[in-house]
């Protein structure tokens, strides 16, 4: 027997394989030794050290008691294989090994006896209790056949595992006799898998053509080798050879791949080396082995040398997408890499039971093992299998798994409309999570209706957004749910604004600082050539961790999506931002960002340069998307963080401080006073304030009153005065540089006819400084808003104007008008223009304070204010009107609610009391809801329902009533459009006056019968109730005695417990008093005074409606 051999035991190959490569080289061993007929344990030790090889003998002489001397009684041999047991088969964890058992699936190829031995293999380490209930439970959730499924199910718990394995095999040879009747030409065709042949040519059998008929143009009346063939001469428009139509051709190539083979069969040498790594595909043969035809496909030699990038369980790599290999393979070296970086990979087995012939050699290709892991390309991902092939050439994708990740195409698309949405790119390797504070409770808020008109736009913008790979489905319920807020653009498309006020209390602030001016100005005082780069839509670039995605769950028409990457919106979501790009950007010099803008400066053209490629190089590695429209290269003066940047210096911007140079002169003293006000907050950079300030003074000490006109007290000594102070103001020297550490505030005001605003900082000592200024001149549309629309518009302009300033930081807003403390607040219901504005605003991190008129520095900038600006609410009453049309009952036109709204007293009183602040007693239902209220073109919104006139309140009424719907029904109908005060009380009202609503619904049902013993004797348990009011105003007392049907009755004018009482201590006087009395659950009768009455003569007291009430009732 020396002529048998055993290979070595590789120990140093893949640790987490070890065990399992163990198991089937002792199992060969085994084997072996009783081949060889070696019976003595000291032999069988000393083969399996000797064939084991020197690494197995080292592990063995270090193995504490495995090397143990020859003695009577004990077997050297099985003493060292329990020893090596121990140390390469370390017990393992069936948790794990029934985890990957339940990963198992039957791949599309497979055979079903091969998927059942490697279920039995996995079950074998996995201690099931009942191994083959188990299998078979794997078998009917993974198995490939639905028909094996539908099967099992069917026969129900008596299956065993012997009948599902020969169901399976009959369902197997059925459903490949049914794909022979499909294709006659192929009937006495098989599959082989991993022939091989070492020629190029053809090898056609005579005698198959002319028994199964022409194999050229399908006529089955002549064989191939006709002359009379129409295909004899005719050339293959797929393959490029003559002798057959194209439907016929038996390869699978192109012309192209056809020329270069034929090109390959003339080149002589070095042939072999250029076919020994080329695999079959699967080819086509007769059942007759002496007749099989090669059908063969490139691998590992492809002209097209075009490769993807792709993550192989964790690791990046470069793979071939061959549509002709169902498996994918990868070589020896990449498999070494992905060991080197770690890669997550399970199932890993050495030497698979699976055999890859190559092309044009005698020997298949040596497989070095297999495992499965998540192949990545994109966002899209698949679980799947690699093989390891040892002096491969190329990482091959296989067909199964390049069709899953979208990376090969078979077929025609469908002729659907699509709209084809690239992947919004993200940065790489980057995966923010979201601090959330758990100990604030989720919200879920409900869903907010959309106008009609905007439904579609909302439902084509979520879709791209799916599309991108910004948002997600969520499956199943969510704790936090925000609502939608759509915002009109200008060019008429629609911008999805999340509602995130409530989730924004829970999420935690980073508290990362931001870059300030004082810092920058030391690094680039010799600056003097400058580039700002702007990221396109820059929060959408980086990605949320799926740990935190749920807090941004929002609620549509077409369910719950949340968000995939990071949102406008999330108070935080600034700083996070901040924080990445900085330190993406830590190894550039010359380079400072803030947030999303990044500006690169140089002494000269030439270091700006080196460090703008430097930068630039840096963005693309990290897939970095800029904006080049918004982008400015190579400028030598350049605006950030509100300043002017160039070699000169750094200067404030122009728009900031213009304001206070168009300032008209005061007419009145109340505008006289609003400016020395702004004047005064300045004072200390104003030398000789008191002197310089005194000609204006003289007007007020002069004159008094908010309205006095001081124009004829105007002279040339207070227009100097005016002029030189807004100089000074307007000077750099008093206004100051803006630093993010330092305190901000935000003050803003709304006159009759303008809005102002003041970014005012506060330095450590407390002292304020001016930052910058702006005002805006109202149009004719805002004049007609309510006070308290202005006063909100002033605040939502103030924070935009200033937003260079304010974005990604806390700061306080302060206003003079009290009501909006609640409006701007998280849990506020505002009205429609209102709550449009409050979105604006919800990316900002503020905090409103409310300061009293007298000491707003704002009110002048409102006051004396000169241009206008560009309206801010067009797209916002766009929407309003939109609304209106909504909520419109059908029965009305929007003609009849305008004009009965001007006919209304009521609502005209509504008005004097939002614009006026006048309200009168009739109308005080309305003020509870004062907020929630605003006016469109004479239509009264309370939120976004209409509030109907008094006129065409019954209309609605019956225009809601049609169909005749219950009351909550009808309740529901107009709560989605209309609102009226008791509008509710009205709608039950309207149904139970309905005869036709009283004639079909339910009749009262009446209250359970009871029955009761009879007491033993007269006067132990008496009942007593009310009875009436009757026509004069009176009630009835009366008490029955149960055993004799007694009765008192006693006239009441009163029916209070007193009075009861009273009456009772009357007969109980003359009868006694009784052991028991029943009542219902009047409130004369469940008082504490009655109660007592009844404990002082120890009467017990029961109560007969309860069950009826509770049963009835609720």
């Amino acid at each position: 027997m020396s002529h048998l051999s055993l290979e070595k035991f590789e120990c140093n190959g893949e640790s987490t394989s070890v065990g399992a490569r163990w198991d089937r080289w002792k199992r060969a061993l085994f084997i072996y030794l009783e081949a060889a007929n070696i019976d003595r344990d000291i032999k069988k030790r000393a083969s399996l050290l000797h064939f084991g090889g020197l690494d197995l003998q080292e592990v063995f002489y270090n193995i504490p008691g495995a090397n143990v001397e020859p003695a009577e009684g004990v077997d050297v041999f099985e003493i060292a294989i329990s020893k090596l047991d121990a140390y390469f088969a370390p017990r393992q964890s069936k948790v794990f090994e029934r985890h990957i058992f339940r990963l198992l699936k039957q791949e599309p190829d497979e055979k079903f006896e091969k998927f059942v031995l490697r279920l039995r293999k996995q079950a074998d380490k996995c201690q099931f209790a009942d191994r083959e209930g188990n299998i078979i439970d794997q078998i009917t959730e993974k198995c490939f056949l639905p028909e094996l499924r539908k099967k099992i199910l069917k026969i129900g718990d008596d299956i065993t595992l012997e009948q599902v394995i020969t169901e399976a095999n009959t369902l197997e040879v059925v459903n490949k006799q049914l794909e022979e009747f499909k294709n006659p030409l192929r009937s006495n065709e098989n599959q082989e898998v991993n022939r091989m042949d070492s020629k190029f040519k053809r090898n056609f059998d005579k005698s198959r053509n002319v028994q199964h008929g022409c194999g050229r143009c399908g006529n089955p009346r002549h064989a191939g080798n006709d002359e009379s063939c129409p295909a004899r001469d005719k050339e293959c428009l797929k393959c490029g050879l003559k002798g057959h139509f194209r439907q016929y051709c038996r390869t699978k190539q192109t012309l192209k791949r056809r020329v270069d083979r034929e090109y390959r069969h003339e080149q002589k040498k070095g042939r072999f080396d250029r076919e020994k790594n080329e695999v079959n595909e699967v080819g086509d043969s007769s059942n007759n082995t002496a007749h099989k035809e090669e059908e063969t496909e490139y691998v590992f030699h492809i002209d097209d040398d075009v490769e993807i990038k792709c993550t192989i369980g964790g690791v990046q790599t470069k793979m071939l997408i061959d549509s002709g290999c169902k498996q994918n393979l990868i070589t020896e070296r990449t498999w070494e890499k992905l060991k080197k970086n770690k890669v997550n990979v399970y199932n890993q087995l050495p030497n698979p039971d699976v055999t890859f012939m190559a092309y044009g050699s005698p020997t298949p290709l040596k497989i070095k093992g297999s495992f499965e892991a998540q192949i990545k390309v994109g966002v899209r991902s698949e679980n799947s299998t690699f093989y390891v092939v040892i002096d491969g050439t190329r990482n091959l994708l296989g067909k199964t798994s390049a069709i899953a990740l979208g990376v090969l195409r078979i077929g025609l698309d469908a002729e659907v409309n699509q709209v084809d949405y690239q992947i919004f790119p993200k940065f790489k390797d980057v995966s923010i999570h979201l601090p959330i504070d758990h100990s604030i409770p989720p919200v879920s808020q409900p869903y907010r209706r959309i106008p009609i008109p905007l439904e579609a736009k909302i439902e084509n913008k979520i879709e791209e957004l799916k599309q991108r790979d910004i948002i997600e489905p969520v499956v199943g319920s969510s704790k936090w749910v925000s609502p939608v807020v759509p915002v009109l653009k200008e060019n008429g498309e629609v911008r999805l604004c999340i509602d995130m006020r409530r989730a924004n209390e829970a999420i935690i602030r980073e508290n990362h600082p931001l870059p300030t001016m004082d810092k920058l100005l030391p690094k680039m005082k010799n600056a003097k050539v400058f580039t700002k780069l702007d990221i396109k839509d820059a929060f959408h670039q980086l990605e949320i961790d799926p740990a935190s995605r749920h807090i941004t769950t929002f609620i549509t028409s077409k369910g719950l999506f949340r968000y995939k990457r990071l949102m406008f919106g999330i108070s935080c979501a600034p700083e996070i931002f901040q924080k990445t790009l900085e330190r993406m950007l830590l190894g550039c010099e010359g380079v400072v960002n803030y947030i999303d803008d990044i500006l690169i400066y140089g002494k000269d053209s030439l270091e700006h340069d080196l460090r703008l490629k430097k930068v630039i190089s840096v963005l693309n590695e990290n897939n970095v998307v800029i904006r080049n429209d918004k982008c400015c290269f190579r400028m030598e003066k350049v605006s950030f963080l509100g300043h002017e940047l160039s070699g000169e210096g750094v200067r404030p911007l122009k728009k900031y401080i213009s304001t206070i140079k168009e300032f008209r002169a005061p007419k009145t003293t109340g505008e006289l006073q609003s400016f020395l006000g702004l004047v005064n907050f300045v004072s200390k950079w104003i030398p000789n304030y008191a002197t310089v300030t005194e000609p204006l003074k003289i007007l007020l000490r002069n004159k008094t009153g908010n309205r006095t006109d001081i124009t004829e007290n105007w002279g040339s000594e207070q227009k100097s005065c005016f002029e030189s102070l807004k100089e000074i103001m307007s000077n750099i020297s008093s206004l100051g540089y803006y630093n993010v550490s330092d305190r901000t505030i935000v003050i803003a005001d709304a006159s009759p006819v303008g809005l102002g605003g003041v970014l005012v900082q506060t330095n450590s000592k407390g002292e304020p400084r001016i930052i910058a200024y702006g005002h805006k001149t109202l149009t004719d549309c805002e004049r007609r808003y309510c006070q308290t629309e202005k006063e909100a518009l002033a605040l939502v302009w103030a924070v935009e104007h200033f937003h260079i300033f304010l974005y990604g930081k806390r700061f306080e807003l302060i206003t003079d008008h009290k009501p909006l403390e609640v409006i701007f607040g998280p849990k506020s219901k505002p009205c429609a223009r209102i709550e449009r504005w409050v979105m604006r605003l919800q990316s900002y991190d503020y905090k409103i304070v409310y300061q009293p008129g007298k000491t707003n520095i704002a009110d002048s900038l409102s006051r004396l204010s000169r241009s206008a600006e560009k309206s801010l609410i067009k797209l916002e009453d766009n929407h309003i009107c939109q609304i209106v049309e909504f909520a419109r009952p059908r029965a009305v036109s929007l003609k009849e609610i305008i004009d009965s709204s001007m006919d209304d007293r009521e609502i005209r009183n509504v008005k004097e009391g939002l614009y006026r602040n006048i309200w009168n007693d009739d109308v005080k239902l309305y003020k509870i809801f004062q907020n929630e209220l605003c006016f469109h073109e004479g239509i009264l919104l309370r939120g976004m329902r209409i509030v109907v006139p008094s006129a065409l309140r019954k209309r609605v009424l019956d225009a809601a009533h049609e169909g005749h719907p219950g009351i909550v029904s009808m309740k529901a109908r107009l709560r989605t459009k209309v609102w009226w005060p008791r509008c509710d009380k009205e709608a039950e009202n309207t149904v139970k006056a309905c005869r036709g609503c009283t004639l079909v619904s339910a009749p009262c049902t009446p209250n359970p019968m009871k029955r009761r013993e009879l007491p033993e004797g007269p006067w132990i348990d008496i009942a007593i109730d009310l009875m009436g009011p009757l026509p004069s105003g009176d009630h009835l007392f009366v008490v029955v005695d149960y055993y004799s049907r007694y009765k008192e009755v006693k006239i009441c004018r009163k029916i209070t417990s007193t009075e009861i009482v009273a009456k009772l201590k009357e007969i109980f006087s003359r009868l006694g008093n009784p052991i028991s009395i029943t009542a219902d659950n009047g409130r004369q009768f469940i008082s504490e005074e009655f109660k007592s009455f009844l404990t002082e003569r120890n009467i017990i007291l029961q109560y007969s409606t309860i069950l009826a009430a509770t049963k009835w009732r609720g």
